[in-house]
């Protein structure tokens, strides 16, 4: 059977590469296009981590051995800015560096894209820049809202599609398109009909049709791009927020995987409730730690919606304690039929096998505290994430299948966020978070 992989080969509007955008693509699968680590017996990870004092959000790759960083000012900086760095693929250290980019106002993490053209795109607060290799501004924009935007899409046409970030109730997100030569809008914005907080994906049919997902307070949204516009799909709007916002609040982002939209539930936490409490976001600190407490009873939830048949909505509760609470998404191996899901702030995760006769399958479960997008290695058989709870961060690398431990190594951040692993160039992984930026390789 034929499964839509952006791992399959170069994906359209984007730069030929194994890792040009964050999750690894627009479907967010978070498989690169380059040999899983395939750790053996006798071999360990070791370690690289470079103290910065900003707020890493990810890293992508371009040309063999370059590799970006954007990211933006920390949390407790006056200035508020975002930036990109092309770094050493080994020790980190910067080779070139944009300007300050301004937010403005915002402190949010954005993202940064490698588009088919050769240049990468940042979004930072309500900006989108255009910058060379070299990272020297060619073109900026500021968006139309008055909110941090989280990232891209990039279309078959070439261009991008964003969404602002909205927490409030009475607030929308809206889409707005840019053409990439000079980043200027194309069209109206699209108001969303519910606030969203999460990252949008997309998928395209068997038609060559493009599909953008959205995740709501309540409800997952797509939209039919064409002809640089989009509209929205009235007969594919499932609502997955189904109990009272004390016992269950919002989705992150998706992942479109093997004909399903997979996401997790109970998204907010009281770092949300501070960082969002301010018009530009992010001018009061969070407590530390904020971010692990979770404002839902319930516990946590794994969803599975039918991309043919909304009515198709499948729910499975993998851990048996309440208040569960996320601030990323879920994964899914299309190969494997494995999906891997967890509960940050009750530090748990688990594999569960899907299959759409049977339903779900408990395979596995391990006490690991994951924030953060993880990297899925399909030909492999392999997981890398995060764990943070012994005040270092760990990477850890598992088998998704068994959820045998392959590979751990704490890193030298002592805080942990929902930022993005990334795959390097040889058997290693990226690291991203506040204050520092590691490496985690094969010896």
């Amino acid at each position: 059977m034929h499964i839509n992989l952006d791992s399959n080969e170069k994906i359209k509007g984007y730069y030929d590469s194994p890792w040009p955008a964050e999750c690894g693509g627009p479907r967010r699968q978070k498989i690169p296009r380059s040999p899983g680590l395939n750790i053996s017996n006798g071999e360990y990870l070791s370690q690289k981590t470079r103290a910065n004092g900003e707020w890493n959000v990810m890293m992508v790759l371009r040309d063999p051995g370059e590799v970006f960083l954007m990211g933006n000012n920390h949390i407790n900086s006056t200035e508020k800015y975002g930036f990109l760095e092309k770094i050493d693929p080994y020790s980190l250290e910067c080779i070139s560096r944009s300007p300050n980019l301004p937010s403005g106002g915002h402190t949010w993490c954005g993202g940064v894209v490698v588009h088919e053209n050769g240049y990468l795109y940042l979004n930072n607060g309500n900006y989108c820049y255009k910058l060379d290799p070299d990272c020297k501004v060619v073109a900026s924009k500021k968006l139309p809202q008055n909110s941090a935007y989280n990232s891209f899409l990039i279309m078959k046409d070439g261009n991008l599609v964003m969404k602002n970030i909205e927490h409030a109730w009475d607030a929308k997100s809206k889409f707005v398109i840019l053409e990439p030569e000079l980043l200027n809008q194309v069209a109206d914005e699209v108001a969303i009909d519910e606030n969203s907080m999460g990252r949008i994906a997309m998928d395209i049919d068997t038609k060559g049709t493009q599909w953008v997902y959205v995740p709501g307070r309540d409800t997952f949204f797509r939209y039919k791009y064409e002809k640089a516009s989009l509209t929205l799909d009235q007969s594919w709007m499932p609502k997955y927020r189904t109990l009272n916002y004390e016992e269950q609040s919002f989705s992150w982002d998706s992942c479109i995987s093997d004909g399903g939209c997979w996401f997790l539930d109970n998204g907010d936490n009281r770092a949300n409730v501070t960082i969002f409490s301010t018009r530009p976001f992010g001018q009061d600190l969070p407590a530390r730690g904020s971010v692990f407490q979770g404002l839902s009873s319930s516990p946590q939830k794994l969803f599975r919606v039918d991309i043919k048949n909304d009515k198709k909505l499948e729910v499975v509760q993998p851990f048996d304690k309440q208040r569960g609470s996320i601030f990323s998404p879920p994964a899914f191996d299309p190969i494997h039929k494995v999906a891997i899901a967890f509960d940050t702030g009750n530090g748990l995760l688990a594999g569960l096998n899907y299959s759409k006769d049977l339903g779900f399958k408990k395979l596995w479960e391990k006490p690991t505290r994951i924030s953060m997008q993880m990297v899925m290695y399909s030909d492999t058989r392999e997981i890398a994430v995060n764990d943070f709870r012994t005040g270092y961060d760990n990477i850890v690398v598992f088998d998704t299948i068994t959820g045998e431990e392959k590979g751990r190594v704490p890193s030298e951040s002592t805080t942990a966020n929902g930022m993005f692993l990334s795959p390097g160039w040889e058997r290693d992984i990226f690291y991203c978070s506040i204050g520092t930026i590691a490496r985690a390789f094969i010896e």
